[in-house]
Formats: C-alpha cells, sequence, structure tokens
C-alpha cells in the first residue's frame, strides 16, 4: 500500500459512504465518524484496493484521516489460520514495538480494514527531493529498522504469528525464478528457450537458491523496499508486510539496498551493508565474516531482482498493469552488476545475455 492518491481519481468502488459510516461507527467515537470525502490511493501489485478518508471534524487525538483497505474478498478462515494474515502479523509486530499502522477495526470477514493513516510520504518520494544529510539519515533508520526487525520479531509474542510457521525454501526460491523465464523472457521479451538451455538455467537457478538459503534464518518482511516504508517525522512506518515469513537475514536489506526504486551506487550499498553489519554486532547478532555476508548478500540479490523482473513483467503482461515496466532495466542492470561480482557464475551470465534484453 502506497500512500500516495491515486491518479484515477475517485472511486465508487469502495463502497457508499453509508458502508464507510458503518464501519467507523464500529470502530470510532461518535465524534469522529463524520467522513467528508473518499480518495482512492495508489495500491500495491496485489488485489488490494486502499482509500484514504477524510473526517470532517477532529480535534485533540482524533485523526483527520483514516485508510480503508478493501479485500479482493471476503476472508474466509480456515484451519489454522483464523486471522487474515495482515491482522495476525500487524498485532505481532506492534506488540514487538516495531512501526506499523495501528488496525482501528478488523472488518476482514466483511472485506474491509480500517487503518491508521501513514501519510503521503513513500520513502522514494521522500529520496526525490531530501538533502545529501537527510538521504543518509533515512537510509541509516531503515536500516536499523531492519536489524530491530530481525531481533524482535524472530522471537515469538503472546499469540502465534503466521511468519514464524512460514519459511522460504528451495521450491519457493526456485518457482519465482521460473515465474521471470515465463512471464519476462517468454512473455515480455517474446524469446524461446530450447529444453538444453532451460536444463542449465534450471541448474543455476538451483544452485542460487541453495546458496541464498545458507544464511541465517530470521523474521523478513519480503518487500521492503522505498514504496513500502513511509517516512513520518519521527520514525518510519512499515507497509504491506501480510507475506513475511523466515527467510534469509540477507533477504530484506537486499530488498532496500538493491531496491528497484531507487538505484545506489556501489560505495553506497557497501556503506549501508557496513552499517548494518555494525548494528548487527551492537545488538549481539554474528553475521559471520564482512567478506562472506557480502558473498551472500549478492547471491540473494540476484535471485531477489530476478523475481521482481518476473513480477514486473507478470504485472504488464497478465494484468495489464503497465506501470512497473519503466524499472525492468535498471532492475536488469542491477542482475549485471551482482553477476559480474560472482565470477562463478560466468557461465550462467553468458546464457542469461542469450535471453535478457539489456543485459548484454
Amino acid at each position: 500500500m502506497a500512500g500516495r492518491t491515486s491518479p484515477d481519481g475517485p472511486d465508487s468502488g469502495a463502497g457508499s459512504l453509508d458502508e464507510i459510516r458503518a464501519l467507523l461507527k464500529q470502530a470510532l467515537p461518535a465524534s469522529w465518524m463524520r467522513p467528508e470525502q473518499v480518495r482512492p490511493l495508489e495500491g500495491d501489485a496485489s488485489d488490494r484496493r486502499y482509500y484514504r478518508i477524510f473526517l470532517r471534524s477532529s480535534g485533540l487525538g482524533r485523526p483527520s484521516s483514516l485508510v480503508l483497505m478493501k479485500l479482493s474478498a471476503p476472508w474466509s478462515p480456515s484451519a489454522g489460520r483464523e486471522e487474515l494474515p495482515f491482522v495476525n502479523i500487524a498485532r505481532h509486530l506492534a506488540e514487538k514495538g516495531l512501526p506499523v499502522p495501528a488496525i482501528l477495526l478488523d472488518a476482514s470477514r466483511d472485506g474491509f480494514l480500517l487503518l491508521e493513516d501513514a501519510g503521503d510520504t513513500t520513502m522514494q518520494a521522500y529520496l526525490g527531493s531530501c538533502t545529501a544529510a537527510d538521504r543518509k539519515g533515512v537510509y541509516k533508520a531503515a536500516v536499523e529498522l531492519i536489524v530491530d526487525l530481525q531481533r524482535r520479531a524472530s522471537e515469538p509474542s503472546s499469540r502465534p504469528c503466521y511468519a514464524h510457521g512460514y519459511a522460504f525454501d528451495v521450491p519457493t526460491f526456485l518457482q519465482e525464478l521460473r515465474f521471470f523465464l515465463e512471464h519476462a523472457v517468454e512473455g515480455l521479451w517474446k524469446r524461446k528457450i530450447p529444453a538444453q538451455d532451460r536444463q542449465e538455467l534450471e541448474g543455476y537457478f538451483e544452485q542460487i537458491c541453495r546458496q541464498t538459503l545458507e544464511s541465517e534464518q530470521v523474521f523478513t518482511h519480503r518487500d521492503y523496499h522505498s514504496r513500502n516504508l513511509m517516512v513520518r517525522p519521527d520514525r518510519i512506518v512499515m507497509l504491506d508486510f501480510q507475506d513475511a515469513r523466515m527467510g534469509p537475514c540477507t533477504y530484506d536489506l537486499a530488498s532496500l539496498v538493491l531496491d528497484s526504486y531507487v538505484t545506489l551506487e556501489r560505495k553506497e550499498q557497501e556503506g549501508l551493508m557496513d552499517l548494518y553489519l555494525d548494528a548487527c554486532r551492537r545488538a549481539g547478532m554474528d553475521r559471520g565474516s564482512p567478506e562472506s555476508f557480502r558473498r551472500a548478500f549478492v547471491v540473494t540479490g540476484l535471485q531477489r531482482n530476478l523475481k521482481a523482473i518476473g513480477t514486473f513483467a507478470f504485472q504488464a503482461r497478465v494484468r495489464g498493469v503497465e506501470r512497473y515496466l519503466p524499472f525492468v532495466p535498471g532492475t536488469v542492470r542491477s542482475v549485471r552488476r551482482a553477476l559480474e561480482r560472482l565470477p562463478e557464475y560466468e557461465r550462467f551470465r553468458r546464457l542469461l545475455e542469450v535471453y535478457v534484453e539489456g543485459l548484454g
């Protein structure tokens, strides 16, 4: 969920104002339940929709706006998953003192949630206009938040957290790379892959997936990048954490530092890795030698960026959402830079160059 107003303008798909008033009546004091305006927000790559509700009257301790999350369908509980994952994981993170929007009303079984409004300023937007000093500061805060997330959220809370019952594994990572072949190579770029090359690619894919999983397993946000971090005056707030699971300690850092939406120079990337390792040491978290961690980081970033390209291509080809396509070339460049740092993948790089537009 991004905080920016959608360019599509008002949308009645959120439900009528009467429906929204009914939701507010359940969640908030009567003095707050006066919605004046509803505006769609630019969403993420999911089927969820988001709307900002402006409240006509506000005062001390009362918000001037809320966010309504509209699910693609009402939540249906199942064995072992009574709650919507977003709700379950949000509660866990909040209990651990980590910055997430407060859930003001859980009406997920009716297809809605009411959330605290995290504001309009994504980290991506903030970086587009801030000073060099502010840029350094916000990245420092974002990296330190990863360390806090790994340290605190990896521990159990008062109620079971769904993320602790799921973990990245070779089949999951491998499926993401096959998804990249299907939607980017064969779909977006219209390249046909002979059986022999496909078999060789699969071998390298499996090797990458296994090496990615060699790092210590911790709580991972899974989509920790500049569009899912909201910059507030006093803190960074995390969004879109509903797919969190246990995964390699390199994963969220790679998502941030090798972000498809913001390009960082090699020196800045190295500085953020150093910052992360220093913060881990202060927190008593052993991440091994800096050299081995950096190599694991590069391999993780390679897997993550290939997966991202597949997602962008899928959004364009299958869902008709083309706003992610401008970020494909930069992500391909990140893949190329990763492969340049991994000489043992020289053959893999030359093979990919045949099929990946802009890699050669």
